[in-house]
């Protein structure tokens, strides 16, 4: 017996160029930060010491 193949191809082809829906995402609680974790103090920043000259200064193009 011998089935039409040829329904079931344009019907494959049909479900393909369908929109397919998409669940939305859940929305889920944001982590709690632990507690015992404190930030870092930053170091100062260091400045350049008196025997450094300054670095030269770099030529800008803005049309001048």
């Amino acid at each position: 017996m011998l089935t039409d193949t040829t329904k079931t191809k344009k019907q494959e082809q049909e479900d393909k160029k369908k929109i397919k829906e998409v669940a939305k995402a859940k929305k889920q609680p944001r982590p709690e930060k632990p507690v015992e974790l404190t930030p870092k103090p930053k170091s100062k920043r260091q400045r350049r010491p008196e025997g450094l000259e300054r670095p030269p200064e770099i030529p800008r193009h803005n049309g001048n």
